[in-house]
């Protein structure tokens, strides 16, 4: 599976993690729930940061790159 394709389900995720803790009633009887489901959001948080390192790393040309490559010839 691609990064694009994982940050794309991962977004997913978020929407419907955001969701449950936005609609489930501020009870002390759902505290536990939705410590549970903030711990998730904050999981989910990390690795698409991770996710979206890789892609930006995967897209960037690094000077060594750059430097160590020939230059085309003119004519």
């Amino acid at each position: 599976m691609k990064y694009k394709k994982i940050l794309l389900a991962l977004e997913l995720i978020e929407g419907e993690l955001d969701d449950a803790f936005y609609q489930l009633p501020e009870y002390n009887a759902n505290s536990g729930t939705r410590d549970a489901i903030d711990c998730a959001r904050s999981e989910l948080y990390c690795l698409k940061d991770d996710i979206e390192r890789a892609l930006l790393d995967e897209d960037k040309v690094t000077m060594d790159e750059v430097f160590n490559t020939s230059a085309p010839h003119p004519l």
